[in-house]
């Protein structure tokens, strides 16, 4: 197969090229280190990512981790061409592109730590679905992990009632952005006109909601492909067995759909640890889940199943968390609320537990190994018992407490922490990769392998000057230059100040740390 827009739709319409937090291999040795295995250190890896568009998820990690390699393949002739402009540009020795169909990639590419494969299964014929995970039975490493993303069944039922309108009356339009606005527009027309108290009007209305979200290139790559398809976990997982491999888990581990409550976790409650599949299932049966990241692995290895008790204390923790200030009296004494980014509240009374929250928080976005924190938090909640502080007693309640909220889905846990600093230090040095996107893009590269949006031009024109060579002296100065020369140029943002202060740089500077972007 040629890389022709005939065949090759991603050629006619690009697809999104950024980062995806979930695929990163730090995660993925993460979650297989939990369940017992010994991946490969990202440090020293061989990272495979089939679909690889134009390069947007590999080059991060490739620039993060130069002692390792990394191959990316895909049939767009544009996207590998725009892939290997970028490596260029970053002049990474450690990363190769090359425009490949699926179906002729061979085990003489050799063996990988890490396979990746996201946004690809669901939207391409079976023949190249069965090889995709045939390659990872082929080229798996025997502690590798590989990860597989698509449409998940019967979550995505919903979406294809939305689906069937827009494919119905697109079908004789071959333009890309005919097919777009035609779509939109029926399926407007269509949910408009059912009975908002009918079950199918009701779904049709919830998905006109969500894709007038989506961006139409999004949009014509995920919904108006007429070939793609849903999948049950026990389908993917069937193919995965016939080449050797076996369930991991998924990449959202813990999986927080597991922490249900009532008549759900009694059920799920039932199933032996030792049926994974069963429960994921389950799981998927009960909140109609419509998209999976599923991790394989090969079948002999041994796994190990289920959250103990000493489960965290090998890992570095982080939670995006802050105090939430409420009324004293509805609290209860004692009880202070916390709210997670994940949009979940908790109301906690344990001491050390709040301490630990509160010492996470002001950490975030940087990970802590679990002694520290367990540390710091009893030395806080020593000080503020005195006396009669029974520090072996509380450190088994933090412990479960923490266990806990991990269960919930609210604690991020890496073997390996991010290289990212909360610290402003003398000549701070924001992320190579974010100083190189932010030349010329809106959305960076986070530290933690996520997308983040700059919201303006002096935000971006502000990380390309966070090269570790300038002071806060000196970045006042530039940035002021910068003010100048757009107004001579009369390139003038609405809110553009006159001139910025060292206060604004400092404020700026502990925002871009927030946001995950100065590099350790």
């Amino acid at each position: 197969m040629m890389s022709d827009p005939a065949i090759n739709p991603y050629d006619a319409v690009a697809y999104p090229a950024h980062s995806f937090a979930q695929t990163h291999p730090s995660r993925l040795a993460t979650i297989a280190h939990f369940h017992g295995m010994q991946p490969a250190s990202p440090k020293a890896m061989r990272v495979l990512e089939l679909g690889c568009g134009r390069g947007g998820n590999l080059i991060p990690m490739a620039v993060q981790h130069p002692g390792s390699r990394f191959l990316g393949i895909d049939l767009s002739g544009d996207s590998i061409r725009q892939a290997n402009a970028g490596a260029a540009e970053l002049a990474l020795s450690n990363i190769a592109f090359e425009q490949r169909d699926i179906l002729a990639v061979t085990a003489e590419i050799g063996a990988f730590d890490y396979i990746i494969v996201h946004g690809v299964y669901s939207w391409v014929p079976d023949p190249v679905r069965e090889r995709i995970i045939a390659l990872f039975g082929e080229l798996l490493a025997p502690q590798g992990v590989a990860y597989v993303s698509y449409n998940a069944l019967p979550g995505c039922r919903f979406r294809d009632m939305a689906r069937d309108i827009m494919l119905f009356e697109t079908r004789h339009i071959a333009d890309p952005r005919e097919r777009v606005r035609v779509a939109r527009a029926a399926l407007k027309a269509y949910a408009e006109a059912s009975d908002p108290e009918n079950y199918h009007g009701a779904i049709l209305r919830q998905r006109l909601q969500q894709i007038e979200e989506l961006a139409d290139n999004v949009l014509y790559h995920d919904d108006l492909n007429p070939i793609a398809r849903a999948f049950a976990l026990h389908e993917v997982l069937d193919a995965g067995v016939r080449h050797g491999l076996q369930f991991l888990a998924e990449a959202s581990f813990p999986n927080l759909y597991g922490a249900s409550k009532g008549p759900a976790q009694r059920m799920l409650a039932e199933i032996p640890l030792d049926q994974p599949l069963r429960r994921e299932q389950t799981i998927d049966l009960l909140i109609g889940r419509p998209f999976r990241e599923t991790l394989l692995c090969r079948a002999q290895v041994p796994l190990r199943r289920g959250v103990r008790a000493d489960s965290l204390r090998p890992y570095c923790l982080a939670a995006d968390v802050q105090p939430v200030q409420e009324d004293a009296e509805e609290q209860g004494p004692g009880v202070e609320r916390f709210a997670f980014a994940e949009g979940v509240k908790l109301s906690v009374d344990l001491p050390a537990c709040k301490a630990a929250l509160r010492i996470l928080g002001a950490a975030w976005p940087a990970n802590m190994a679990y002694a520290d924190l367990v540390a710091q938090a009893l030395d806080v909640a020593a000080a503020e018992a005195g006396a009669g502080f029974d520090r072996d007693r509380e450190t088994a309640r933090l412990e479960e407490a923490l266990t806990a909220i991990f269960k919930a889905g609210l604690l991020d846990i890496r073997l390996e922490p991010p290289p990212l600093t909360t610290i402003i230090t003398e000549r701070p040095q924001a992320s190579r990769v974010a100083r190189w996107q932010a030349a010329n893009a809106a959305e960076v590269t986070d530290l933690r392998h996520r997308t983040v949006l700059l919201d303006s031009a002096v935000v971006r024109k502000f990380i390309c000057l966070l090269d570790g060579s300038r002071d806060q002296r000196m970045l006042l100065a530039d940035m002021n230059a910068f003010f100048g020369e757009a107004r001579a140029a009369s390139i003038v943002e609405p809110g553009l100040p006159e001139r910025a202060t060292a206060e604004e740089v400092a404020m700026h500077l502990k925002d871009v740390a927030r946001l995950g972007l100065l590099h350790g």
